[in-house]
Order: structure tokens, then sequence, then C-alpha cells
């Protein structure tokens, strides 16, 4: 197992451009998290469309709040401005009535609508709001999660290349083969993601979680992305098949789940498909151990996550086990 692990760090050395651009890809979410938090948090960017001097005088009101920052528009944005934040609600107004869009579910819609009939005296519940470590470990965790795509290409080279029908020919055990891919996996993908919140904190950065409480969300990230990472690469014999799967999979399902912000529709069965996300779990169990209100239902998320990584685990086991051991 060791040998493997000492192996593909010296294969990983020739090429350290992977490395370097997995910690900067985590440098830069951290970074973003922090600078982006009182913004997210707390501002509210409303695109407001109208022509009307009615509407021209909407605008006024809200320009007075400070929990708002309003652009007025003749028509309607793209639907990408909402999805990548540009703006939080498009507001039409029109013969006194509002007309709202916005993803991100009917609770913050409501909020919005009782803001804007009465935005000179309205103050947001920010206990609803994420906190600092959640919006940190929700940026962190889909980069974190391609980083275990990334680094799982040392497996399948392995499989590309047919050194994998050399290896399990020698004495080395396909158990402590595989196991030495995920367990140098899992390091790479710990050890600078937690050392980056380490300078943060040792900076005087608040980062909202404990250490400690960072290691555990790190650690529990870690196994998920590796045992995907390897299910996906024992489905493939090429290389860039998985690589290229796993990332798109990763950045739409992370996005949809919240990662950067809550995502959600009216649709009841749109809200049952996102809680099958382990993603979704994830920042639903890390909320709740940051506002220190976790439960039975939050207790049930992290076993879900845990329970979807074994079965990833279990199915890279018995696909490569099938594929290159019962056949050698």
């Amino acid at each position: 197992m060791l040998t493997i692990m000492k192996n593909n760090w010296a294969r990983l050395m020739v090429e350290k451009s992977y490395l370097i651009a997995s910690t900067l890809l985590t440098i830069c979410s951290v970074v973003a998290a922090i600078a982006l938090m009182n913004h997210v948090q707390i501002k509210g960017n409303i695109a407001l469309i109208t022509n009307s001097a009615e509407g021209k005088e909407e605008v006024s009101r809200f320009t007075e709040n400070k929990y708002f920052n309003v652009t007025p528009l003749k028509e309607a944005p793209p639907k990408s401005d909402l999805l990548f934040h540009r703006y939080d609600v498009v507001v039409s107004y029109k013969n006194g009535a509002y007309s709202i869009d916005t993803i991100k579910g009917d609770d913050y819609k409501t909020l919005l609508l009782s803001a804007l009939k009465n935005p000179e005296s309205f103050v947001p519940d920010l206990s609803k709001e994420r906190k600092i470590g959640t919006n940190i470990i929700g940026y962190m965790m889909m980069f974190l999660l391609m980083q275990g795509v990334l680094y799982a290409r040392l497996f399948g080279e392995d499989k590309e290349k047919h050194r994998i029908e050399r290896i399990v020919m020698s004495p080395i055990a396909f158990l402590e083969y595989l196991i030495g891919h995920g367990l140098f996996i899992i390091l790479l993908i710990i050890i600078p993601s937690f050392a980056v919140i380490a300078a943060a904190k040792l900076a005087g950065v608040s980062i909202g979680f404990t250490l400690l409480q960072y290691v555990l969300l790190i650690v529990l990230l870690a196994f998920l992305s590796t045992t995907f990472a390897l299910f996906l690469n024992s489905l493939f014999c090429e290389t860039d098949t998985p690589n290229m799967i796993g990332s798109s999979v990763i950045v739409l399902t992370s996005i949809l789940a919240g990662s950067f912000y809550s995502f959600a529709k009216s649709s009841s069965l749109f809200n049952k498909i996102l809680y099958i996300l382990p993603q979704k779990d994830f920042i639903l169990f890390a909320d709740a151990l940051e506002k220190k209100k976790l439960t039975g239902n939050t207790g049930l998320e992290l076993i879900y996550i845990l329970a979807l990584s074994i079965v990833f685990l279990m199915a890279a086991c018995i696909k490569t086990h099938r594929d290159y051991v019962y056949h050698k």
C-alpha cells in the first residue's frame, strides 16, 4: 500500500501542475468566500423592471435601504444572471403590483415580497442565512470534489496503459492496491485544503468552524470525492472520459445543491431531486453544525453521505476485481 502511494507521489511530481492548480483553486475558493460573505448574506441584488414614472419612484425608495442594491432595467435580464448571482431577484413593477422571479425558493420569494412592500423599515432575519463557515466550506466543496477526479487519473492511467494487469500479478494484493490509490487521493485533498484554512485562522481571519470541525468536513468531502472518482474510473478504460464526465457532473450538481448559494424551485419534484444530491445533504449538515442545531435529520444527512461513498467504493472494487483479477 505504501509502495503504491510512494509511486503515485513520484508520478505526480513529474506533473506538478496538477497539484499547483488544485491548491490555487482551493486558496481562491476560501478567499472568495471570505471576501463575498457580507455581500451574499446582507445585500440583496434586485433588478427592477419598469419604464413608468411610478416605477422610478420605487427605485428611489429601495436605494434608501442599506439591504438592497437596486438596478433599474428596461427589460428582464437573461436567466443566467440569476444563476450566476448577478441578481438575487428580478422584479417587474406595473400598476402597483409586483411580479417576482428568483431561483432561491419560495421562502426567499416571500421574504423579498415583504421587503418590497415596505423597504424603508425592512430588516432581514439573518438567523436563516448561512454563516461564514458554511459559506467557506460551500465554496470549497465543488473544488475539493473535483480534485478527486483529477488525482484519480493515476489509477485511470494504470488501466489505460495496462499496468494494472502486471500489478495484480505481483505480490501486492488487489485490495492494498486500490486502498493505496484511495488514501493517496484523500491525503492530497485534505492536506493542502486544511493548510489553507489553518493559515487563514493564524492570520486572524474569522473562519466560522473550529479547525477540528473543518477536519471533519474536509475528510467527509475527501472520502466522497475519492470514492466517486474511483467508481468513475472503474467504468472506463480511458483516462480522459471519467475526468470529463466527473468534472461536469460535479460542477452541475454542486451548483444545484447550493455550493455557492441556496438554489430551489417551487416544484416539489425538483426539490426532491435536489435532496438526492449528497452535496445538498453536506451543506445542510454543515449549516446545522455551525448553528449548533444538530438533530436526527442532520444525523441522517451525514449517514447518507457516508453510505453513498461506501456504495461508490464497493462498486469500484467489484468492477475492477471482475475486470482484472477474475480474468488475469
